[in-house]
């Protein structure tokens, strides 16, 4: 009988195909385990901005069409799923150029400034306190990445602060998604920089420590310093449910029949009002988010920013408002008596699909 030559095994397994088997027996193998470990340096990043106590000075910049700003801070952390900032300065403001507006704008800017002296001041009053700023990155949200994103763990040949780094890198499975560059310190896993780009890849905000310390002493001294100072945060909305948003509402929520890709119910929560109440779903990927607001009593008004960029589209009937809302659009319409406002870190295409499945679905019922 005739032995193929690439059979043979007398040929010190040198027969021909061996090496194609052994890529793809190494690729099967490798692949998931470097996805695997990829997952842990998440995780252990995580679990170090939980445990690791630590106090510094950071900046972060963001870029919208609206301008840029950058904020100074001062952060501390000493255990646990939270930490507190304190925003020491802003540079940049987000409006348009005096030469965009028109005299009438100008006019209608030059009559609001007085008005909203006040509010400005509240607002930096509220900014310049320190304020409870939650861990990213929940176990759920870890799953979720794991699952809608690629990531890629590699050594930094940079210094951030005096520490040498590694740098996790979360690049999105679907289109339309921003990536996001993660440098941490290599001795204990705190991040000390945040780089996000868009969709196309255009760097929209940024993180960074100019100062950070791990002394443990220096930690505990300046938290009994400013403890004191520091009240609990209290947030508007408050967790809630399905079954008692059906209370709220009288009736059912409405849920998308379409969502994107890799998305799922993150939660919902509810706002309680004297004039209306309001329930929102939160949707996530693990990285982005989008929300749906469904809200009784009289529809939302509009901020004159807001107002000017509002377009009136036709969706299944159905007149929607469109405007801009930071980096993307955001939707608002009315059915049945409730006032829907949808709004996320998506591109318009898929929040259109979203609006237009709730409004079908809205519609049967």
């Amino acid at each position: 009988m005739r032995t193929h030559e690439y059979l043979r095994p007398d040929r010190g397994l040198q027969f021909k195909g061996f090496r194609l088997c052994f890529t793809v027996f190494a690729v099967f193998f490798w692949v998931p385990h470097a996805v695997f470990a990829d997952i842990a340096v998440l995780e252990r990043i995580v679990e170090s901005e939980r445990t690791v106590p630590y106090i510094g000075a950071s900046l972060r910049t963001s870029s919208s069409s609206r301008g840029t700003r950058t904020f100074e801070e001062h952060i501390i952390h000493v255990s646990g799923d939270a930490s507190y900032r304190k925003v020491l300065s802003v540079v940049g403001e987000r409006h348009p150029l005096a030469d965009q507006q028109s005299r009438d704008e100008r006019q209608r800017n030059n009559r609001r400034r007085s008005r909203d002296e006040n509010d400005r001041n509240n607002r930096w009053r509220e900014q310049s306190r320190w304020r409870e700023v939650r861990i990213p990155f929940s176990e759920e949200a870890i799953k979720l990445i794991g699952r809608n994103y690629n990531l890629e763990h590699r050594p930094s040949d940079e210094k951030i602060v005096n520490h040498e780094t590694d740098l996790l890198i979360i690049r999105p499975k679907f289109a339309g998604r921003p990536t996001k560059h993660i440098f941490f310190a290599r001795e204990n896993g705190v991040i000390l920089r945040v780089e996000d780009y868009d969709a196309d890849g255009v760097l929209r905000e940024i993180f960074v420590y100019t100062r950070i310390s791990f002394n443990a002493k220096a930690v505990n001294t300046k938290w009994e310093a400013i403890e004191k100072d520091i009240r609990p945060g209290q947030r508007r909305s408050q967790p809630s449910s399905l079954a008692e948003a059906v209370k709220i509402l009288k009736r059912g929520p409405v849920q998308p029949e379409y969502v994107p890709s890799g998305f799922q119910l993150q939660g919902v929560r509810k706002i309680k009002r004297r004039e209306n109440n309001t329930i929102f779903l939160e949707y996530t990927d693990g990285l982005v988010n989008f929300t749906l607001f469904e809200e009784t009593g009289k529809p939302p008004r509009f901020n004159a920013r807001e107002q000017r960029d509002v377009t009136k589209i036709d969706i299944g009937g159905t007149t929607v408002s469109k405007h801009r809302f930071g980096p993307t659009d955001a939707f608002r319409w009315t059915t049945s008596d409730i006032h829907f406002t949808l709004f996320g870190e998506i591109p318009t295409t898929e929040l259109q699909k979203v609006v237009e499945s709730i409004i079908n679905k809205a519609n049967v019922k």
